[in-house]
């Protein structure tokens, strides 16, 4: 499925429906990734690093055992065209139950805004998983 929203488009698994504008939830009964999508401005003069930082801390005040992996190189669309960025897993509690994400961030320059695509199982990410961000990711257009 082509999903279209203001910043490009993915290609995306079928299995998953837009039930708002910027999340893609699987169809009932089946399983696979949520993917959100979201776009917030960076304060003054905030690096992208700085804007992951205080995303995750406002995070850490509303969930427990918060745990962030580390930080790899991540691209948004593919060629010369492609975003720079980077995505990192973060796993934590949320009313009792175990959340585990993957988030890629890039900026959107000279707009001084991150578009932020995170992806959501409620199991731990599986190879299969991972490829699908991948794929994902790198199927965006920029318009």
């Amino acid at each position: 499925m082509k999903y279209h929203f203001n910043e490009g488009a993915f290609d995306v698994p079928e299995y998953l429906d837009d039930r708002t504008v910027n999340v893609l939830a699987p169809q009932l009964g089946s399983a696979g990734l949520t993917i959100a999508i979201t776009r917030d401005p960076l304060e003054g003069d905030e690096s992208l690093q700085q804007f992951v930082d205080r995303q995750l801390k406002d995070l850490g005040r509303q969930v427990t055992k918060l745990e962030k992996g580390p930080q790899r190189p991540a691209r948004l669309g593919g060629g010369n065209s492609a975003i720079e960025g980077f995505s990192f897993g973060v796993n934590y509690k949320q009313q009792g139950k175990l959340v585990h994400h993957i988030q890629a961030v890039f900026p959107m320059t000279p707009l001084r805004k991150v578009l932020s695509v995170t992806f959501s199982s409620p199991v731990a990410f599986t190879q299969e998983n991972l490829q699908t961000v991948e794929r994902v990711l790198t199927s965006f257009e920029n318009y």
